[in-house]
């Protein structure tokens, strides 16, 4: 067969060529331009990100007729072999289909053996954690103490399958997904090679749809390519080839439930199962976009962790601008919850028709934080228009006493009734002890005004305050009674409570004292004790037996 897929015909032949991989190939470039490349050397990451292929590399770089060096010749003999897969010094080991351990002792006892025309022996074993245990411990020894002109170079997708006894003999590169800007502008790069045309928003649905590898990026190019009558490759020839969504259905899509349009939703569905996409596939998709739109919700459209293109996340951020996030993460939730539904059932289509019209049930308005902010509106609203009647009386009950007003002296009789103030003092902090110096018009505040100052920064405070009765037992000391305190307001109260102090001690220069009564205040001791007797009585053993025997209800 005379035709090379891309992925072999292109396959990066030294460091530099590598896409996407800097971090590993600067430290082995480093390594071996100092003299200090590891005897064992292990390559982990995803699929189709390169780790093979830095092992050749690395094989060729070491065993080059230059070498070691940088940059391997790929002209030499040695080189050649390497490339076309015959060199007897290196060795290409599926760590799959090799894993007993009698091949790992013959391999133990081949290490001994000096190379036949390279300068290293070289092991590279792939997919090494597919080995045995036994294989493992029979690797151990040698592979801590090789001879010198013997090196293993290990790769493998899940290192976390790798005996801690082996990953401690090896020298860990670790290789990262590859982004999608960087494999979208290779595929551009091989296209021109190729003498092809295909546009941006394809080879970005490509690289996408790739997640990450380099290889099935290449795999899906080519076969767009191998299905194009001319050089020049439509985006609907793309999807049709690949059989992939068009993004812009995830739009049309995501818009009809925001929309409330469950028409619509039926309609998408029924075009894709029409076109031949797997359903679960589809349903996969969804979870993706809608996932997309929480994270650029709550990181902005510039956050690396969406691995879209930058006019598919403009798009999602200017859709997700107007909604919040917890709306968004309640459908998240519910197509989480549901997907068994849809990977198990044998009916795809309705059962993905259901969850999707289960969405439009939800209501965007129906958000805690804004229900809270409403109801504090509605109870500022409520004290505006009434006032509790027992308040205004006992206004006059903590004022001090009037002495008759002197001549020319106005009388404090009309600083009685309460103002309410509609802004608070700017740059008020309740942490400031008062000040020690007399204010001479405490006097005349009331304690209407001191619950107007707190309105604005404790609307809590005031709504409850408001409620409670005000009665004074000395001329410092404020008592406020509270009826019936729920556990919360107890609890706010309490965090509240030093800070109130504050404000009172310096509005009105008067202690705060407030008291919660609660019902269990009327019962005396007494009567505390009959119940817990009587209580007692209705369940001592042979009252149950009683009870058993005739089938009877205790009355009293």
């Amino acid at each position: 067969m005379s035709y090379q897929v891309l992925a072999l015909k292109y396959r990066p032949q030294t460091f530099d060529k590598v896409v996407g991989q800097s971090h590993v190939t600067t430290t082995l470039s480093n390594a071996i331009s100092q003299d200090r490349v590891a005897h064992a050397i292990l390559f982990t990451g995803p699929r189709g990100t390169g780790k093979t292929t830095l092992a050749r590399i690395l094989a060729k770089a070491m065993n080059c007729k230059e070498g070691p060096i940088v940059l391997p010749c790929n002209n030499c003999k040695i080189c050649r072999g390497i490339i076309e897969g015959h060199c007897t010094d290196v060795f290409e080991i599926d760590g799959a289909s090799n894993n007993s351990v009698d091949q790992i002792r013959d391999l133990r006892e081949n290490v001994t053996y000096m190379p036949s025309s390279a300068k290293y022996k070289i092991y590279i074993i792939d997919e090494v954690h597919m080995l045995s245990t036994a294989a493992f411990n029979a690797l151990l020894k040698t592979l801590e103490e090789p001879p010198e002109h013997v090196m293993f170079i290990f790769a493998t997708t899940e290192a976390h399958k790798i005996p801690a006894t082996i990953l401690s003999r090896c020298q860990r590169h670790d290789l990262s997904r590859i982004s999608l800007e960087m494999i979208s502008n290779h595929l551009q790069h091989l296209c021109k090679k190729e003498g092809f045309r295909i546009e941006k928003q394809s080879l970005d649905l490509i690289a996408q749809e790739a997640d990450g590898s380099i290889r099935d990026a290449l795999s899906l190019l080519d076969r767009v390519l191998s299905s194009a009558n001319t050089k020049e490759i439509e985006h609907n020839r793309v999807l049709d080839g690949l059989g992939i969504l068009d993004r812009q259905i995830m739009h049309e899509l995501s818009a009809a439930i925001f929309e409330n349009d469950g028409a619509r939703l039926i309609e998408i569905i029924e075009e894709i199962n029409n076109s031949g996409i797997d359903l679960k596939k589809f349903y996969s998709d969804i979870l993706s976009h809608f996932r997309n739109m929480s994270v650029i919700k709550i990181c902005g459209k510039g956050s690396p962790a969406v691995n879209v293109t930058d006019s598919e996340k403009e798009k999602i951020f200017q859709m997700v601008s107007v909604l919040s996030s917890g709306f968004i993460n309640t459908i998240l939730q519910i197509l989480l919850d549901e997907e068994s539904i849809v990977k198990y059932s044998s009916h795809t289509k309705t059962a993905i028709e259901m969850v999707l019209l289960k969405l439009l049930q939800i209501n965007p308005g129906a958000q805690i934080d804004k229900i809270i902010n409403q109801l504090d509106i509605l109870a500022k609203q409520i004290n505006l228009n009434q006032i509790p009647s027992e308040l205004s009386t006992s206004q006059h009950k903590f004022e001090p006493a009037q002495k008759p007003a002197a001549k020319n002296h106005p009388t404090k009789d009309t600083d009685i009734q309460a103002v309410r103030e509609s802004v608070v003092t700017p740059g008020y902090d309740a942490s400031l002890k008062p000040s020690p110096e007399p204010d001479k018009s405490r006097a005349t505040r009331t304690w209407q005004e001191f619950l107007n100052k707190i309105e604005q920064t404790l609307p809590f405070m005031f709504t409850l305050l408001s409620k409670g009765k005000v009665t004074q037992t000395k001329t410092s000391e404020i008592i406020v009674e509270l009826k019936n305190g729920s556990s919360f307001d107890k609890t706010r109260l309490e965090r509240k409570k030093h800070e109130l102090q504050n404000i009172c001690k310096e509005f009105l220069g008067k202690s705060l004292i407030i008291k919660i009564l609660s019902e269990n205040n009327n019962l005396t001791r007494k009567k505390k004790i009959e119940i817990k007797a009587k209580q007692a009585n209705f369940n001592h053993p042979l009252v149950v037996e009683a009870q058993k025997i005739f089938n009877g209800e205790i009355i009293n």
